[in-house]
């Protein structure tokens, strides 16, 4: 049996002025293992210093308000050209028992002052996780990373480590770079393997992994930063609700219509959840193909402020069914408007945008076709 997956972020926690700090978590037994990401792009260098000196702190706190676990160091970073569009991990575990949590984040410059803090909830539950996220954890110039892609490596370096903890009883796991395939074994429900030189002399431009557990095979990808991670932060939750309009059916909209404002955030977790096409992993590939679309939609469509891409018709239309298969456009067209027309063929769907106003401003005019 062969499952596809790739596992993947179960909370966000955004920074006011950074786009995102991100805080994965994975539950195993009595522990649970965190992994903080920061976005290299958004640390802020003094003009003449060669490394930026940040304070990284977490604080979590359970329901009754009392502090579950805790998390300070100070990071000495070095300026690097080739950082840009990477991460730096965080790694740590704690014993946590099921029940819900507070994690706060604090990231503070300790050169040039400012302190950034946002907290977000989340819950641990009794079972474990079956099989964590794959990380891949660079190294280059002593600085430890997480790529963007392996296209943002940039050879050679001083460790390629692959990071992932299992609760089911894992056999083998199987990495392919590029036609290139090499095995591991994991111990005691956990893998950290570098295999750096072999990475060095391929230079592959992919990377994938099979995890093997008796007769079932998991097909998965590593982690990579992508810009993704940063939704929360883009979108508030009333966004985010009626984001959630373009794909829900009628009942589901009533009932997130009718959700108070403080439940935003449950509600649209509830949300994915019902929609999970691969409930027994941690990614949601659904929900990660969505918010993709939406981010896309915004780069594309949005012409100004009070009208943002994913709130178009183009964006909407882009959202619920992705990229059009033709795209026909006439922009000045004889004694009509600008028009524009996208068909999805095996949907058999046409959708016809007009630029009635002559600002770019294109509306679907046949709505009749949208399902």
């Amino acid at each position: 049996m062969r499952i596809t997956l790739s596992l993947f972020l179960l909370l966000i926690v955004a920074c006011t002025s950074l786009q995102a700090q991100e805080i994965f978590f994975e539950c195993y037994g009595e522990s649970v293992e965190f992994l903080a990401v920061i976005p290299y792009n958004d640390l802020i260098f003094k003009e003449g210093r060669q490394e930026a000196e940040y304070q990284f702190s977490v604080s979590i706190k359970d329901s009754n308000g009392r502090q579950a676990a805790s998390l300070e160091r100070t990071l000495l970073i070095p300026r690097k050209s080739w950082m840009q569009d990477n991460a730096i991990p965080l790694f740590f575990r704690e014993k946590l028992s099921p029940g819900k949590y507070t994690a706060q984040i604090r990231l503070r410059n300790l050169v040039l002052g400012g302190k950034n803090s946002l907290e977000r909830s989340f819950s641990v539950g009794a079972s474990s996780t079956q099989i964590g996220q794959a990380f891949l954890v660079c190294q280059k110039e002593s600085l430890e990373f997480i790529p963007s892609g392996m296209n943002a490596l940039g050879f050679p370096l001083e460790a390629f480590r692959i990071r992932q903890s299992y609760s089911l009883p894992v056999d083998s796991l199987l990495i392919r770079l590029d036609d290139v395939a090499t095995v591991r074994y994991p111990e005691h429900g956990n893998l950290n393997t570098d295999i750096v030189s072999l990475v060095n002399d391929l230079q592959p431009e992919h990377v994938s992994l099979t995890l093997f557990e008796g007769n079932i095979r998991y097909d998965m990808e590593p982690f990579f930063y992508n810009k993704w991670f940063s939704y929360n932060q883009r979108y508030s939750y009333k966004d985010q609700i009626e984001q959630l309009r373009y794909v829900a059916n009628q009942n589901e909209w009533r009932s997130l219509r009718a959700v108070p404002k403080a439940d935003y955030q449950e509600a649209i977790e509830r949300f994915w959840q019902v929609h999970d096409p691969t409930p027994g992993t941690i990614r949601n590939e659904a929900r990660e193909r969505f918010n993709e679309r939406v981010i896309t939609a915004d780069e594309r469509y949005t012409l100004h402020k009070r009208l943002k891409g994913w709130k178009s018709d183009r964006g909407r239309i882009y959202i619920k069914y992705g990229e059009p298969d033709e795209i026909v456009a006439e922009s000045q067209p004889l004694d009509e408007d600008p028009y524009i027309v996208w068909t999805y063929f095996k949907e058999k769907l046409e959708f016809i945008f007009t630029d009635t106003g002559g600002y770019g401003q294109y509306k679907l005019r046949n709505k009749d076709e949208e399902l």
